[in-house]
Parts: structure tokens; C-alpha cells; sequence
């Protein structure tokens, strides 16, 4: 399952980033707290296919579809 199909208001944990990610956007997910291992909640879902708003730890962070669907997730 990818980020990308989490549910509004669910929590869900990292299971990993896809391998083809282009180097300088895997790095920076990274940077972000993107890890294998961490907790990750969905506050909301835009509507028309926009942008997820999500928390990881004490940040909130917007992601487009483009990036949500390469993080993969795992019942929390």
C-alpha cells in the first residue's frame, strides 16, 4: 500500500521509499523524517486528487500524489 491511498485521519507506518526515486528526493524525504519505521498520520485529503496533509512526529507536511504514491505504508 502506498501513502498515497491512506484514509483521511488514519495513521499508518513507513515501510520504505520506492528505489527509483530520483537521489536528491529520496534524500530530502529523509531529511524530512521519511524512514522505514515511522509513524506517519493523514489530517486530510485534498479534494480533485490534490495534496495529502499529513504529520510525522511534531511537523505537518503537503504531499502531491507524484511523491505519495512512491512511500510505502503498513498498518500502523
Amino acid at each position: 500500500m502506498t501513502l498515497w491511498e491512506i484514509k483521511n485521519k488514519q495513521s499508518a507506518m513507513i515501510d520504505g521509499l520506492d528505489p527509483t526515486l530520483l537521489p536528491a528526493i529520496d534524500q530530502r524525504l529523509n531529511e524530512m523524517g521519511f524512514a522505514a519505521g515511522q509513524i506517519i498520520q493523514c489530517l486530510r485529503r485534498s479534494p480533485l486528487r490534490g495534496p495529502l496533509v499529513l504529520q510525522l512526529g511534531d511537523c505537518v507536511y503537503s504531499l502531491e500524489q507524484s511523491i505519495a504514491s512512491r512511500i510505502n505504508i503498513r498498518a500502523a
